[in-house]
């Protein structure tokens, strides 16, 4: 007799700033991966349109490496960060996302840019460190009412009652 073991994946969320590390890491280069690749694929079939196989995989390093990389930085300083202070809180995703945000500038070669982009990714990453901590959620995921089998219900005005339906005052 077997039992069915539930697959739970890994959030971000679930152990404190500093702890595994290497499982935070990985559940933060899924995404950025991905949207790495669909971003370098838009720019390839879209914009740039590269002749030969060595210039497309360029464009592709060249638009997907800083996701990537800004990613990456984004989890290692934030948990090393974290490690080093011995504390959990706000300041570790600041300095993580201005990390990030230096990815950026370091990639555009321009000081300026790493700095705003650092400064703008530092209060992104507060502010959702804070919407973490307080369980607050950007897209509630309940669904509204109105869309559950919306089709399946009768707007009419003259809709027909049933047989035994009384006004309520006999």
């Amino acid at each position: 007799m077997s039992q069915t073991k539930e697959i739970k994946t890994y959030s971000y969320f679930d152990t404190p700033d500093g702890h595994d590390v290497l499982e935070k890491f990985w559940c933060v280069m899924k995404p950025a991966s991905l949207t790495a690749f669909g971003i370098g694929t838009i720019d390839v079939v879209a914009w740039s349109h590269p002749k030969g196989y060595l210039p497309t995989l360029g464009r592709y390093a060249y638009m997907g490496f800083p996701i990537v990389g800004a990613s990456a930085a984004f989890v290692l300083v934030t948990n090393a960060s974290a490690s080093l202070r011995k504390k959990d809180d706000n300041w570790n995703w600041f300095i993580g996302g201005f990390s990030a945000g230096s990815v950026l500038g370091a990639w555009k070669r321009h000081a300026m840019i790493g700095f705003n982009c650092g400064m703008f990714f530092g209060i992104l990453a507060v502010c959702r460190k804070i919407m973490a901590d307080n369980n607050w959620e950007v897209t509630p995921s309940v669904t509204p009412v109105a869309t559950q089998n919306a089709w399946n219900y009768d707007f009419t005005l003259t809709k027909e009652r049933p047989g035994n339906w009384t006004t309520g005052r006999d």
